[in-house]
């Protein structure tokens, strides 16, 4: 089955076997080894080696979220998220649960982020943080986060990102960008397994999270990056996902992300010329959409359950679309170990689902 969703992706061979590992103790030397290995393969895929810090979280994306939001409480005296789908809307929700200053700069689901408002907005808010999404997976639009984090540094704001569904997918330069803190996932870009999140956070802004008023426990950031730095977890972790994301981390590293990167633009241009030729029309303007989701009006006559009970009996799995846009589009996610032919082959089984 080729999964064309932004995560779960498809695995290596390698990946999955990783998971038969024997039976071992997460506080003994064997595991140890697992967390030291991906927390510093971590670092070194997202092109950061000194001032930066790695928790690994077992969970999903969100967990990391939850657990960077959670870790401003107290220390932050606003944070200025930036939404233009539901996962930036989901930010805003996990700090209202946590009771955080926050306030929301809307721009729709098919929306881009206007960077003259957030210009705006940073001169005279006095939030000291500005989150945003890099990729947001609802529509597939790409966020100009080097820009928006030139605007945050400029008016001297942390600059927080959910790079769940974008890192090791798209190109991100934490250290020239002025990036505090990334929120990551094994699952997506990487091609590891579901069940561990991941947070990079520069020095300093972890040492300001030294002072937060502990309002998560499981998710702690400050506790994890305190316990893993002794070569821990603080509660029992998944032990097989975590050392399948090192066999991920060890064959990324292998490939090089700049690779794979290109790897992601190339079989999403043979996608989406693909879509065209068949007469399908994209949901946002072509050059909007990231390496890795592409969002599809649905064609006329179809139902999401009438393109993708066909095409899963052929192999493969389509994603459906997110509130108010379930039945109106469909989404294609390319972040898993796929190739140019498997698309090809893709494509060619979309066309004869049209066509009937």
């Amino acid at each position: 089955m080729l999964i064309l969703s932004p995560g779960p992706a498809n695995i290596t061979e390698s990946v999955r076997a990783a998971m038969t590992l024997p039976d071992i103790g997460h506080r003994d030397t064997e595991f140890r080894a697992i967390l030291r290995d991906v927390r510093a393969m971590l670092l070194e895929a997202c092109g950061v080696s000194s001032g930066y810090r790695c928790a690994v979280l077992t969970g999903s994306g969100t967990t990391g979220i939850e657990s960077s939001l959670t870790a401003m409480k107290g220390v932050t005296k606003g944070i200025l998220i930036l939404a233009n789908g539901s996962y930036g809307e989901r930010a805003a929700k996990v700090a209202s649960i946590f009771d955080l200053p926050h306030e929301t700069m809307n721009f729709g689901w098919t929306g881009q982020l206007d960077l003259d408002a957030i210009d705006a907005k940073c001169r005279t808010t006095d939030a000291d943080t500005v989150y945003l999404i890099h990729h947001e997976t609802t529509t597939g639009v790409l966020n100009p986060l080097k820009e928006i984090a030139a605007i945050g540094k400029r008016h001297n704001k942390w600059v927080m990102v959910d790079a769940v569904s974008s890192v090791c997918g798209e190109e991100l330069d934490m250290t020239g960008w002025g990036v505090d803190l990334i929120m990551g996932s094994a699952n997506k870009c990487i091609r590891g397994v579901p069940g561990a999140g991941f947070v990079v956070v520069n020095e300093q802004l972890a040492e300001v999270m030294q002072g937060r008023r502990q309002t998560a426990f499981v998710t702690d950031l400050v506790s994890h990056l305190e316990q893993e730095e002794k070569g821990e977890t603080p509660f029992t972790p998944a032990v097989q996902v975590f050392a399948a994301l090192r066999v991920a981390l060890e064959e990324l590293l292998e490939e090089g992300v700049e690779n794979r990167i290109a790897h992601y633009e190339r079989i999403a241009t043979v996608l989406r010329d693909g879509l065209a030729e068949l007469g399908l029309e994209l949901l946002l303007p072509r050059d909007w959409y990231s390496n890795t989701m592409t969002s599809i009006r649905m064609p006329e006559g179809f139902t999401y359950a009438s393109l993708h009970d066909p095409l899963k009996d052929q192999g493969y799995l389509i994603y459906n679309a997110q509130g108010p846009f379930q039945e109106k589009m469909f989404r294609l996610g390319t972040v898993g170990v796929m190739t140019e032919d498997d698309i090809r082959g893709f494509l060619n089984a979309l066309g004869r689902v049209l066509a009937k």
